[in-house]
């Protein structure tokens, strides 16, 4: 892909000639090569959604929620459902628009429904306006449209570190010592990470230790416990992790 499309702006909501070029760079999405995730946006004009990786630029031809779960699956990563459930349960993290995370990294939607941007948070160089258009550069140089204004893609993205600190903080027990979000995070030295590091998610668990893991664990018991009971003959045990 010609280094200079990267200084255009993806925008989901409308098709460009920067997309036929992305597509052509793009190869297959293999959940079980890919590492880690700097951005899953859909494609404007058909089913499907581009993954922007640190290196790549990947193709689906699912849903943006239907990838991530075959991500999921992949590496055995926590189910987004099963998360969300739990999350809203502990209160602390909003009610709705829950990040996508794993011990690893963390993705945070830029809007509700099922066609939504996911980024990286970790990997936002800034949140610009252009004409009236908010977007997001990332530290690869990519540049992608939002739908919201950068203080709200800040919250949402406090919100995914948040998350990502307290799997963190339960899963690297034994490797990984801190006090506060902060030291369970590699926030860019950015302006979108400085002010990231301002936020009050990152200065101060609002979870105890190991409370993201217990609780996921219970509503996954009850997630897999109804299906079981309700409908044993329809469960996937393939996607049972």
């Amino acid at each position: 892909m010609t280094k200079s499309y990267y200084g255009e702006i993806l925008d989901f909501r409308s098709r460009g000639q920067i997309w036929e070029e992305y597509r052509r760079a793009s190869e297959p999405f293999d959940p079980l090569v890919v590492e880690e995730i700097d951005c899953l946006l859909p494609m404007p004009d058909r089913s499907g959604v581009l993954i922007i990786t640190e290196d790549d630029i990947l193709i689906s031809e699912q849903s943006p929620l239907t990838t991530l779960q075959a991500f999921s699956f992949a590496h055995c990563f926590p189910d987004h459902k099963i998360l969300s459930s739990a999350l809203q349960d502990i209160g602390h993290f909003g009610k709705y628009k829950f990040p996508w995370a794993c011990p690893y990294f963390s993705l945070c939607p830029m809007e509700g429904g099922s066609n939504s941007v996911w980024i990286n948070p970790l990997k936002i160089e800034n949140v610009h306006a252009y004409g009236g258009l908010h977007y997001v550069e990332l530290l690869n140089g990519i540049k992608v449209a939002i739908p919201i204004q950068r203080y709200y893609a800040l919250v949402r993205s406090e919100i995914a570190c948040g998350i990502l600190a307290a799997i963190r903080q339960d899963h690297f027990h034994f490797s990984m010592y801190g006090d506060q979000p902060l030291d369970y995070l590699d926030l860019p030295n950015t302006s979108f990470g400085r002010s990231l590091k301002k936020r009050p998610l990152l200065k101060a668990f609002v979870t105890q230790k190991y409370e993201v893991h217990r609780r996921y664990q219970r509503a996954r018991f009850l997630h897999y416990y109804q299906e079981l009971a309700e409908t044993p003959q329809e469960i996937d045990w393939e996607n049972w992790h």
